[in-house]
């Protein structure tokens, strides 16, 4: 509940009071004296879950690797105990100080800001943000499967390598996300392509293409991606690129470069195009101005052509490229405003581009965010502190109200992630919105320094099973992708279902558990739907704790019996992983078998739904069906359209 909503200037000289909680504005800080063992929310934030204590920056920023307090995604809302939350409506930088009581510099705030104070269960405290922040995307059911990328893949003859060893290992992947296809000068045309210079729409025909090149015919090759079953995402980056010395200079991309700041479609500060500083990503590269119409009209008649041959979405990378204050923005903002909405406003403008069975997948964002696109945690290196920063990122962005999220499946950059590194990380991406595999460039900023050391770096499992001539992981890593893809329809429906109660799928035990003192300030499990899972985020673990709520649960894989507000230490081999549903609830999955054979095919041929306990209720929803099972003594009743070949299972 919103029980109250203010401008910044009218809580001057006042004080309100509410549960244990007394707020006020004291010069230039919001003040919430009151006891908490925790501030949840913020953002995605890869330091804690838990940001009690600490001094924390509402600010977008790009850091390649160890995040540590800073963040692609910040939100200016969080709840504390006893059900209370806020959420601060501004663009603008400003800081809140965790360590004592909560102050709030507002002091760069305008006094207009408009303040929202929440009550309620922390469930409902989470939906009501969601509420204000517009309806989150209902996303294509493909995303759900594998999705494999590799920075490395940079022609059609890699890319259809990959195809066959999906095949040859029997792989089922859903999403492919092709990096470096474009001459990354105009991030619209297939490297090696050439065109007639013209400004307006291009089409695909009209580009000749090096038949003995890198991209010979790309319409063929993902008319043939499709074919397998995969859909395709090209990596895009909001920026006109400055080129480095030694780059080849593209004749379509000077034409571009002079269009655009001749045609003031770029950021600008005072009346010079704003450039990006020397020490940041992209060093020199304009902005385009995503708040200018013409801009928006012309980028995107620019990427016609690849609509045009079935493109499925983009990797909407970077967006954190506002780095001065006095930058200026057709609609009349500056970079006091646009250094965090900037990211939000090109997203936007991409997702306004793709119709609803399309889809961006990007690392920075604002409020808004769960409206527009999948949030993927950026960059990482392969190591296990990274991979425990990667879990809080997925809590605390959860906490935040953003649905959809998806990490690097063992890191992105530096050496190859061990062995037991690769494997735990696959195991978590089980149990998230979207299981996703991706690595740096050869060469890149964490990569081996000696020469003669250079490798494949891709984290591909046939990959990791190469290097490390570990053949045996081959076998279980095919295993957990066929779990994934049996597990589609369960994951598909929770995310619907989650979306129309303005929930998140992946979430901290306290949403669900909120009287469960035991949870509050538990950060090494998660609930996923209505399964509980407990990563193991730790090397050379033996033994894992699992904390189980009330209720009586049951590990999905043993079907072992648990009671519930106990906890239990469990033997943890490599190969173990630990996911539980509790009884009065049920599995939807595609197979008689969670471990069973499975194609990438998106529809449901063997649809199973496992009843646990002696008594319960569970609603199924996709693109097609809607129906719920109540059960009792192993009786049951289904309500609602249900496909024709439909098997219960009590368990």
């Amino acid at each position: 509940m919103i029980i109250d909503q203010k401008t910044l200037a009218s809580f001057s000289n006042q004080t309100i009071e509410l549960n244990n909680y007394v707020i006020s504005v004291k010069k230039d800080a919001f003040i919430i004296d009151g006891d908490t063992s925790f501030v949840y929310g913020l953002g995605e934030r890869f330091n804690s879950v838990n940001q009690k204590g600490l001094v924390v920056e509402n600010k977008v920023i790009e850091q390649f690797c160890h995040q540590g307090d800073k963040t692609y995604f910040p939100l200016p809302f969080f709840f504390l105990e006893d059900g209370f939350g806020l959420f601060i409506d501004t663009k603008r930088i400003f800081n809140y100080d965790l360590t004592d009581n909560i102050k709030i510099d507002v002091s760069h705030l305008d006094p207009e800001t408009v303040i929202y104070i929440f009550k309620g269960t922390y469930k409902e405290i989470i939906s009501d943000f969601i509420g204000l922040n517009g309806k989150a995307m209902v996303p294509p059911k493909w995303i759900f499967g594998p999705w494999m990328s590799a920075h490395r893949w940079n022609s059609e003859k890699l890319i259809n390598e990959q195809l066959d060893i999906l095949d040859e290992l029997d792989l089922p992947v859903t999403a492919l996300v092709i990096e470096q296809w474009s001459d990354e000068a105009t991030f619209y045309m297939f490297n090696g392509s050439t065109y007639d210079v013209k400004d307006g729409i291009h089409n695909y025909d009209e580009y000749t293409y090096d038949q003995n090149g890198l991209w010979p015919n790309p319409k063929k090759m993902i008319e043939h991606i499709h074919k397998k079953g995969l859909k395709v995402l090209l990596w895009q980056a909001p920026v006109v690129k400055e080129l480095d010395i030694g780059e080849s200079e593209n004749f379509q991309h000077t034409v571009d470069k002079k269009y655009v700041v001749d045609n003031d479609l770029v950021v600008k500060v005072h009346s010079d195009p704003y450039r990006i500083p020397q020490d940041k990503w992209f060093k020199g590269s304009y902005v385009p101005d995503f708040s200018n119409p013409t801009l928006v009209k012309w980028w995107f008649e620019k990427r016609k052509y690849l609509m045009d041959i079935g493109i499925d979405g983009y990797k909407s990378d970077g967006g954190e490229f506002i780095h001065d204050l006095d930058a200026t923005f057709f609609n009349g903002q500056s970079g006091k405003e646009m250094w965090n909405d900037y990211a939000r406003l090109f997203i936007e403008s991409y997702k306004n581009s793709l119709n609803d069975q399309q889809v961006l997948f990007s690392r920075a964002g604002y409020t808004g965010q769960q409206s527009n696109t999948i949030l993927w945690a950026g960059d990482q290196k392969s190591t296990w502190s990274e991979f425990r920063s990667v879990y809080n990122a997925g809590l605390s962005v959860s906490l935040s109200g953003q649905h959809l999220w998806s990490f690097d499946i063992g890191g992105f950059a530096g050496d190859l992630p061990s062995i037991e590194l690769y494997i735990r990380s696959t195991q978590l991406a089980l149990f998230t919105p979207v299981m996703q595999f991706h690595s740096e460039p050869i060469g890149g900023q964490f990569s081996l320094l000696d020469p003669s050391e250079i490798m494949n770096n891709e984290r591909s499992p046939w990959n990791m099973a190469n290097y490390y001539d570990r053949p045996d992981i081959l076998p279980y890593l095919q295993k957990l992708y066929w779990l994934r893809m049996n597990l589609l329809p369960y994951i598909y429906s929770e995310t619907l279902k989650a979306i129309d109660h303005k929930k998140t799928v992946m979430k901290h035990l306290i949403v669900d558990f909120p009287d469960d003192e035991k949870v509050r300030l538990l950060d090494s499990q998660h609930l996923f739907g209505d399964l509980l899972t407990a990563p193991i985020l730790y090397e050379n673990i033996e033994s894992v704790s699992v904390y189980l709520p009330k209720g009586d649960w049951v590990n999905i894989v043993t079907e072992d019996v648990f009671e519930g507000e106990k906890a239990y230490l469990f033997k943890a081999s490599l190969f173990d992983f630990f996911a539980f549903i509790k009884k009065g609830t049920a599995l939807a999955i595609n197979s008689n078998s969670l471990f069973s054979k499975s194609k990438n095919r998106l529809e449901y041929e063997n649809l199973h739904v496992w009843l646990y306990g002696n008594k319960g209720s569970y609603t199924f929803k996709d693109d097609l069906y809607n129906f719920t099972i109540n059960w009792e003594n192993k009786h049951h009743k289904i309500l609602g359209h249900y496909p024709k070949k439909l098997t219960v299972l009590y368990k």
